[in-house]
């Protein structure tokens, strides 16, 4: 054997030694970027189901708030229509004829005997006077009807419409906010 033979085959195996040592080497780049890969996608994938996730309970959260807008709006239309109302019966109560007035105040003073003064809006000034037997005290700021007061002042009572309206309203609120399913 010479030494041409022996060179030829020192480079022989080192070839088969370089491709066997390259063919590892891609093997293991190749299950790097396999695993790389992977992971990527499992990344990837962990990211649009936490973005899925943050928009639905976003979306949730949005119609929750959505629905609690709806519903003030609602709760406060009926607000306005409730006041409106009172504000229609106050008008009604304070624009009725005379002679409506004279029996509502009438009817408010009968059982009213433990007092000795009454008061009334300017309006009504005269028909008090002229209906009650107790000492006018003064015209006060109401819609209509008499409030009426002790001898020592110690004791008012309010039969104002006002007054009578509002407590009625209070009363009934419940049963109204039942009727319009508040």
């Amino acid at each position: 054997m010479g030494l041409e033979v022996v060179v030829q085959d020192v480079l022989a195996r080192g070839e088969e030694e370089a491709d066997r040592i390259k063919r590892e080497g891609t093997d293991e780049a190749n299950a790097i970027i396999a695993g790389a890969e992977n992971t990527a996608r499992q990344i990837l994938k962990e990211k649009r189901e936490q973005a899925i996730e943050q928009i639905d309970r976003r979306r949730k959260r949005e119609i929750s708030t959505a629905n609690l807008d709806v519903k003030r709006a609602i709760l406060n239309a009926k607000k306005e229509l409730l006041d409106g109302i009172y504000d229609e019966a106050i008008e009604v109560l304070a624009s009725l004829p005379e002679s409506e007035r004279e029996t509502i105040i009438k009817k408010l003073l009968e059982s009213q005997t433990e007092f000795t003064r009454v008061f009334s809006n300017k309006n009504d000034e005269s028909l008090v006077r002229r209906i009650s037997h107790l000492e006018y005290g003064g015209t006060i700021s109401c819609s209509g009807g008499v409030m009426l007061e002790n001898e020592d002042g110690t004791v008012i009572r309010d039969l104002t419409f006002d007054t009578l309206l509002r407590d009625a309203r209070e009363k009934s609120l419940k049963q109204l906010l039942e009727i319009l399913n508040v």
